[in-house]
């Protein structure tokens, strides 16, 4: 995220001149108190924005050959097919801890995308590299040639715009959430909700990009969230729990922290909540006037709970790989599927991942190995039957699973490089990988989640840096599988 980023269509010389002018004192601005600033006078930018529009139709040229902590000004541009020469100024300084693209890998990307990072979606083949297509506001996804594709949105949408119309939204890439975001999620009216940059949470309009903000601040990380049709709700790691109900300007304690830390099960309804600590367990009915916690002796055996989409039944993963269905009240729990990983002993942890299908029917369970390393993504029918599991490449390493809404499908994401697969369940089949090219490395994130209506896909992407902050990228759903497998 650089002090200065502005885009400009069309310009003249004039008009671009002010604007690298502009990036370059922001640059300054950001370098502190170094000593070495950028000194260019009017007439530089002058001759800088001419080599710009008398160049050819696409490219990129930087303001030196500046390496760490040094004030930088980038210009890139591209034309599109109306023959409009569009330019993004940037005004940076590289820092040391920055995550940025190198200047050889940033050269290799699309001159497209140094205009419109947020509507480039990577695709990456069985055989092939990574390419490259766009996804537009409005949801259309395709390459540039088929959409008509006009930089800031497809040929359709622009059209639409030149006639007065008002161009669709809700897809894309949304900035600025908490740097480490753990968890985020969509409100019942498919607006996206978690942690911002300030600690307090937001909500964001996926229509027009608008963000309202409340003023509470969380300090610990989310753990699970839920959405009924009354709102959201969120519950954090130390088991404080938060409502935001639809139409409200901030959220709302519904039980404050037991300052006991450990796993939190939430119903994808809401309506129930159990945390698992190491030496006890807390329950909690959420649709109750006033919710409190009921403490319970300590479960053993378990480290990942799950509750069935209804919130009728809370069902686990024990050490060996056994599911088994949980009475966290009593204590006790009944096996229902005890021959899932009878193949896989000796080297494999205990399953680190676990979620259920839609119907709660079935689930998928990831496992691994170390040495050689192998993750293994298993679909299990709770009711018995045969399992499959899904081809997953040496190169991938999900760290999150998903079903798709109508639990067909399987989505596995990556924390650290980004990639999203695609999977039939019913024979492991692999259908494509897509990922956010992102103007900074990924760091941390992977959470896939679906709106409530089941259009949109959403992913998150953080860097790690608070400067920067997480991006959620939503697209739409089941086109993206699609463009996935072209």
């Amino acid at each position: 995220m650089a002090i200065f980023d502005g885009r400009l269509i069309g310009p003249n010389e004039g008009e671009l001149a002010r604007a690298l002018g502009k990036a370059m004192r922001a640059a300054n601005r950001e370098n502190g108190s170094e000593q070495n600033r950028m000194s260019r006078d009017a007439a530089f930018w002058e001759r800088f924005a001419q080599d710009v529009l008398r160049s050819g139709p696409e490219g990129r040229r930087r303001s030196c050959k500046g390496g760490r902590a040094v004030p930088e000004v980038i210009a890139g541009w591209w034309t599109d097919p109306a023959g409009r020469k569009h330019v993004r100024v940037i005004g940076r300084t590289r820092r040391q801890h920055a995550r940025l693209r190198g200047e050889v890998e940033l050269r290799g990307l699309p001159p497209w995308w140094h205009m419109y990072p947020e509507a480039v979606l990577g695709v990456r083949g069985k055989k092939d590299g990574e390419r490259y297509i766009a996804v537009c506001r409005c949801g259309a996804i395709g390459t540039p040639e088929s959409l008509g594709w006009m930089g800031d949105t497809c040929g359709p949408c622009f059209d639409r715009k030149a006639d007065g119309g008002v161009v669709a939204g809700g897809f894309g890439q949304f900035g600025g959430w908490a740097a480490h975001l753990a968890r985020f999620g969509f409100t019942p009216d498919g607006h996206l909700i978690g942690p911002s940059l300030s600690g307090a949470f937001r909500t964001v309009d996926r229509a027009d990009g608008t963000a309202a903000t409340g003023r509470r601040k969380i300090a610990n990380q989310v753990s699970a969230m839920a959405t009924d049709a009354g709102g959201t709700v969120i519950a954090l790691h130390d088991g404080a729990v938060y409502r935001w109900r639809a139409g409200a300007a901030d959220v709302e304690p519904v039980l404050h922290s037991r300052r006991v830390w450990g796993r939190v099960s939430l119903a994808p309804d809401g309506s129930r909540l159990t945390l698992l600590s190491y030496q006890q367990v807390y329950t909690a009915d959420l649709t109750a006037d006033r919710p409190q916690y009921t403490r319970h002796d300590a479960l053993q055996g378990f480290n990942v709970l799950r509750y069935t989409p209804d919130g009728s039944r809370l069902l686990g993963t024990a050490f060996n790989g056994d599911i088994k269905a949980v009475d966290a009240a009593r204590g006790t729990s009944a096996t229902v599927r005890a021959d899932a990983f009878t193949d896989l002993t000796a080297g494999f942890a205990p399953p680190s991942e676990f979620v259920l299908s839609p119907d709660g029917s079935v689930a998928l369970v990831r496992r691994q190995s170390y040495s050689p390393f192998r993750a293994v993504i298993r679909h299990v029918p709770l009711a018995g039957g045969p399992t499959v599991d899904l081809r997953v490449p040496d190169w991938h390493q999900p760290t999150t699973l998903a079903y798709s809404p109508d639990g067909r499908h399987a989505v596995t994401a990556e924390t650290e490089s980004g990639w999203v697969g695609f999977w039939d369940v019913s024979d492991g089949k692999s259908l494509g990988f897509v990922r956010a090219v992102l103007e900074d490395q990924v760091w941390r994130g992977g959470q896939v989640e679906f709106s409530p209506d089941g259009r949109a896909v959403a992913v998150s992407y953080s860097t790690g840096h608070h400067e920067h902050g997480s991006t959620i990228a939503v697209w739409p759903w089941p086109e993206v599988m699609t463009a996935a497998g072209f």
